[in-house]
């Protein structure tokens, strides 16, 4: 069944909360796999967590860059990273806010697939930091923790004039006073830019 997606506005300490590890495919937990295949296509993300549909399992589901459909994982563990990269992030939970975060270039994730098989696989990339974001998510620790400075959120103001392909050109806009006061106020920053899980 489709969900709404929780946001900090809404529901702050719910997404600060640690999720619990999957043991067992109960009801619950395959009604939780369709709850987020049903949400999938009602929003513009490349992931969506257990938390931000209101569950507190650790179970994500995701679409990398050259995947043809989306994929759940189910108790993801990042048991390697290296390299680092600054670049482009936003929230569903975090409407409407983006910002550069620090990132790791290249994972190494654990998890199991939705037939309950383990597996280990390599991310880099974009898709990297996608996987690290989502299990931000499964740590209540959103992207708002991990931008060096609130300096760096923006708000995206969609302009009059479209591009040479006919699609809508942005630009980035500082955040209000009160934006930033509302952001500031549930942020919970990360001791530097570690790179932690």
């Amino acid at each position: 069944m489709e969900q709404a997606i929780w946001t900090i506005s809404t529901q702050n300490d719910f997404l600060r909360m640690r999720t619990t590890r999957v043991k067992s495919f109960t009801d619950e937990v395959r009604q939780l796999f369709t709850d987020l295949f049903d949400t999938w296509p009602t929003v513009a993300a490349y992931g969506i967590a257990a938390p931000q549909i209101g569950s507190p399992r650790r179970v994500f589901i995701w679409k990398g860059i050259t995947m043809q459909d989306p994929e759940i994982i189910i108790n993801p563990k990042i048991i390697r990273a290296r390299g680092e990269l600054k670049d482009y992030d936003g929230c569903l939970s975090v409407p409407g806010i983006y910002g550069p975060t620090r990132r790791a270039e290249y994972i190494e994730l654990s998890g199991t697939d939705i037939n309950g098989q383990p597996w280990r696989r390599g991310f880099e990339g974009f898709d990297a930091r996608i996987i690290q974001h989502e299990v931000d998510h499964l740590e209540g620790v959103l992207f708002i923790d991990r931008i060096d400075s609130l300096d760096d959120l923006y708000t995206l103001e969609e302009l009059s004039e479209r591009g040479k392909d006919g699609q809508p050109q942005y630009e980035k806009k500082p955040l209000t006073d009160d934006l930033r006061h509302f952001i500031e106020s549930r942020r919970r920053p990360l001791p530097g830019h570690a790179l932690i899980w």
